[in-house]
């Protein structure tokens, strides 16, 4: 759950320490600007090599402070999609070890970023695109799976074999812990599951991203990497 309550400091995104502001009329506007803290509210971060899961911890009219679990993107400008789906474009600030702090391109409306509920927007587990081989066993027998997305209650996977709805399966990867899951719906060849044991949100945010990190350090000469994507 997230809430907003006044922020005393200054604004997110300009809060990091710098001895050349001073008393400057710049830094009083900054800190006459209105400000907000947001805590607890689950988002991705996503660029061209890959999608990492985040925390906003912050936000005020300027940008946006937010806590990561593995290092993000190498590029300064990336995209932040919140759990209802709306999405900024958002430019890095600064970075000091797990918080990261980021300036939005374009005037976002606070008010509604705070919101819980914007509009027609819905809010969701916070989802990561992905391409993570697997292996799933059903009653049929086993066969190579490939995870599309995944979430912290559940997954959207391609499976070779025939699954029914409500059908019970097991999911091994090398990502991943072993996973138990019920089939929820299913679109042959693409099947969605919900697991039996739900991820906490740092764990999933650690496996995914440590895993999004190493392959985005040692990139396949052959295959340049999607946008919006990550393969673990």
């Amino acid at each position: 759950m997230s809430y907003a309550v006044p922020f005393e400091g200054d604004c997110p995104v300009l809060d990091y320490p710098d001895a050349n502001e001073g008393g400057s009329s710049r830094s009083v506007e900054r800190r006459a600007m209105p400000r907000f803290t947001l805590l607890i509210r689950t988002a991705k971060v996503m660029g061209a090599t890959g999608e990492f899961l985040c925390i906003v911890r912050n936000v005020s009219p300027l940008g946006v402070r937010i806590k990561t679990f593995a290092p993000l993107p190498p590029e300064a400008e990336i995209d932040l999609e919140l759990a209802n789906g709306e999405r900024h474009h958002i430019i890095k600030v600064w970075e000091d070890g797990d918080l990261v702090g980021f300036r939005f391109s374009a005037p976002v409306d606070i008010e509604r970023l705070v919101s819980e509920a914007p509009s027609q927007l819905r809010k969701r587990d916070v989802r990561l695109n992905c391409l993570m081989p697997a292996l799933l066993t059903a009653h049929a027998g086993e066969c190579d799976a490939k995870f599309h997305d995944i979430s912290q209650h559940g997954a959207r996977i391609e499976c070779g074999l025939h699954l029914a709805v409500g059908e019970r399966v097991h999911i091994e990867s090398d990502v991943l812990p072993p996973i138990d899951a019920t089939v929820r719906w299913r679109r042959a060849p693409f099947y969605g599951v919900i697991f039996e044991q739900v991820f906490r949100f740092d764990e999933l945010a650690r496996l995914c991203g440590v895993a999004a990190s190493t392959r985005s350090a040692k990139p396949d000469r052959h295959r340049a990497p999607m946008a919006g994507t990550f393969c673990c």
